[in-house]
């Protein structure tokens, strides 16, 4: 007979029983989520508990109020990244093990991130902060990787929206030189991830605004953003440079920056050797042809009105 509060298994004809070793569930059972709420607070079923509880969080409602107003539970989320930080300081690395707990740990935050109803009491108990260690890392192995790509997403959530405190919180918390450095240390993934974060931060005025001044931070972000026409250019990856385009073209519309902008953009961006890539995006081609026109009022074989021209049998190019 199993002991009392043992998870037990029964085959719908009753002549199959399974019992489950203490701390473990029957594989193939999803627990429910009153059961996983309660398990997370038990150390010894801590693990499972929470990658069950990371793969829950599309599906049920209201999952970020559960989260944030649940005593203690987001106290114990950042026991779980606190617990990781020692690796960060040593060349000992992360186990795989460890790395996939605290993963599905931080990824419990993206329904708070998403929700408006407790994102701005998520960042104003600062708890994005948490992440940055992992931000700020200059490891690159897998799993630090892994970390750094998850808590860009959790940044990615609170401007996902164009939420303008969200924004203020974060460019208050130095949000800038953080994706900078991930664009600089980061997988293609991370850089994606990155730049998205700061195209959402300067399509709003508080966010041109500091990005623009002082011109130093102007320069470098742009020193970086350029970088990667060079960095990816054994291997393009056209999504990551079409994020990029449109960070330049944010710029290029700003009147105060548009002129020495033209000086900073990559070669790459103003003799066209890439626009192959985007032959089927309209949009991103004419992002380009805008940035050159508000940079220099000169497109360099394009019409006066920046757009693409239309097909004819002497260039094959579009």
């Amino acid at each position: 007979m199993s002991p009392v509060g043992t998870p037990v298994w029964v085959s719908p004809n009753g002549r199959v029983r399974i019992t489950a070793p203490p701390g473990r569930r029957i594989p193939g059972v999803v627990p429910s989520l009153e059961e996983l709420l309660e398990d997370v607070f038990d150390p010894i079923k801590r693990g499972p508990a929470l990658v069950y509880l990371a793969m829950k969080r599309r599906t049920v409602q209201d999952y970020s109020l559960i989260i944030w107003n649940t005593p203690g539970f987001v106290a114990l989320i950042l026991q779980e990244i606190l617990r990781i930080y020692p690796y960060i300081d040593h060349e000992e690395q992360i186990p795989d093990d460890d790395c996939l707990r605290v993963s599905c740990a931080i990824s419990l935050f993206q329904p708070v991130a998403k929700d408006s109803r407790v994102r701005v009491r998520f960042l104003r108990a600062e708890t994005h902060r948490y992440l940055y260690p992992f931000l700020n890392t200059p490891k690159k192995s897998t799993n630090f990787d892994k970390l750094r790509l998850t808590s860009l997403g959790i940044i990615g959530f609170l401007v996902k929206e164009v939420d303008l405190e969200a924004v203020n919180f974060l460019l208050q918390s130095e949000v800038i030189p953080i994706c900078l450095h991930c664009i600089e240390v980061g997988t293609d993934w991370c850089r994606i991830a990155a730049v998205f974060i700061l195209q959402k931060i300067l399509s709003t005025d508080i966010g041109m605004q500091y990005t623009c001044v002082p011109q130093e931070r102007f320069v470098e972000i742009n020193r970086v953003l350029s970088s990667l026409f060079t960095l990816t250019r054994n291997r393009p990856s056209s999504r990551l440079l079409r994020r990029v385009i449109y960070c330049f073209y944010l710029f290029s519309c700003n009147e105060r920056v548009a002129n020495s902008l033209y000086g900073l953009l990559p070669d790459a961006l103003k003799d066209e050797s890439f626009v192959y890539m985007f032959r089927d995006s309209v949009e991103t081609v004419n992002f380009v042809r805008q940035v050159l026109w508000n940079t220099t009022r000169i497109y360099n074989r394009y019409d006066h009105l920046g757009m693409i021209p239309e097909p004819d049998d002497t260039t094959g190019l579009y």
